[in-house]
């Protein structure tokens, strides 16, 4: 069972965070946003929890499937009939998905697997990911309207960047499939934990606290704060 440990309650240790973790503050977050009901009616806002992340996404269900392109049509022309492609093509692009995974923390013991200026650390808030070769999608544009949404957040989100170092592997997440399927500007971010995969995971109390409070207002002030930037 999931427990809250350590000395002031501040550890989260519970199996399979990576992803519950993530599913758990998005799915809370677009529930409060329903209960309160005030999203701008020109939006859709929603989330997706896909099955099979860890065995490749390859299936019916998972993130390398049609299933976000064919969701995203028929929600597009079910509102509006008469929309054209170029419609649907439009709002995909001035829409943002954010690829919610959970991200490694730095290890005490194994603290030179990273790079001295990209640690995550437990507290500090969530992980920005970045990758030149696009194993992870965060690009300039995605990464300063992610920046701009923590910055207004209240309270405000900190953020914390990682880049692999040049010694070491990358890995993935559905970032990247998503983007290259449907077109869409995404970006990658997670909450830092340690013991991923293991019987046991850990991370901690506040950093999903953050990890809610940046999902509340990315659903709440997407619209007004990125259309500066994906209108340039």
């Amino acid at each position: 069972m999931p427990d809250i440990t350590g000395l002031h309650q501040e550890f989260l240790s519970s199996p399979r965070l990576d992803n519950l973790g993530s599913s758990y503050a998005a799915l809370d977050s677009i529930i409060d946003l329903v209960k309160k009901d005030n999203q701008d009616n020109n939006e859709i806002s929603m989330i997706m929890l896909f099955d099979h992340e860890e065995i490749g996404s390859t299936s019916a269900q998972g993130a390398d499937s049609n299933m976000l392109v064919e969701a995203t049509e028929r929600i597009v022309y079910g509102l509006k009939p008469t929309a054209s492609k170029e419609d649907y093509y439009r709002s995909i692009h001035k829409s943002y998905f954010v690829s919610a995974d959970m991200a490694h923390a730095v290890h005490p013991n194994y603290a030179e697997k990273h790079q001295s200026c990209h640690q995550p650390k437990f507290h500090q808030g969530i992980v920005l990911k970045i990758n030149a070769n696009q194993r992870y999608t965060t690009d300039s544009a995605s990464a300063s309207i992610l920046k701009v949404i923590a910055a207004q957040a209240t309270p405000q989100v900190p953020l914390q960047e990682f880049i692999i170092k040049q010694d070491g592997l990358c890995g993935s997440t559905i970032g990247p499939m998503i983007s290259s399927k449907c077109g869409m500007k995404t970006i990658d971010v997670g909450a830092p934990q340690l013991s991923m995969h293991s019987i046991r995971e850990s991370c901690g109390v506040i950093d999903m606290w953050h990890y809610k409070n940046l999902f509340h207002c990315f659903f709440t002030d997407y619209k007004r704060l990125s259309y500066p930037i994906l209108n340039e």
